[in-house]
């Protein structure tokens, strides 16, 4: 088939659009985070999770959208639970952002930045080691936050050009 069959759901107050798989693969993993306290991030921060080649957060957007790219929701619920998080606290550090600037656009840095995704990776591990994350998992993590820079530029037009980069 050329073209997979879409649709929505609504769990939880957050729109999930994409094929049957992803529906489900997202309703498993907010499922994980829904026993946690930090669920609530994510329910206050997204609006939508769709499907979509690569992942990245629309925090801007009029319904803030956590778009989500294959490797990430197929390798395990348990992992897309935890990249869900983390761009939960990316949204809230825009919309936070956002408001203390009296409604402008906040600086790349206050969400995107190297401190920014030092606070999502760190998040991010917290979830994994609530959810009992094999050990390798909340390692590659740490790994991670010791090279915050690794999505690339987060200003300017090459930001979109290594966003388009990204193989998650």
């Amino acid at each position: 088939m050329l073209f997979a069959r879409l649709s929505s759901q609504t769990v939880s107050g957050i729109e999930i659009h994409g094929g049957a798989a992803f529906i489900d693969r997202t309703k498993e993993s907010l499922a994980l985070l829904g026993a946690l306290p930090e669920f609530g991030v994510v329910r206050e921060n997204i609006s939508v999770i769709r499907q979509g080649k690569r992942s990245g957060m629309k925090a801007w957007a009029s319904k803030p959208t956590f778009v989500v790219g294959k490797p990430t929701w197929k390798h395990s619920a348990l992992w897309f639970a935890s990249a869900i998080i983390h761009d939960a606290y990316h949204a809230k550090l825009y919309l936070d952002a956002r408001k203390n600037r009296g409604g402008r656009q906040p600086d790349a840095d206050d969400w995107t930045g190297t401190t920014a995704e030092k606070k999502c990776l760190a998040v991010q591990r917290q979830i994994l080691s609530a959810l009992d994350a094999d050990q390798a998992l909340i390692e590659y993590v740490e790994r991670c936050a010791l090279n915050p820079t690794y999505q690339g530029r987060n200003k300017g037009w090459k930001s979109w050009l290594d966003y388009l980069k990204r193989w998650w």
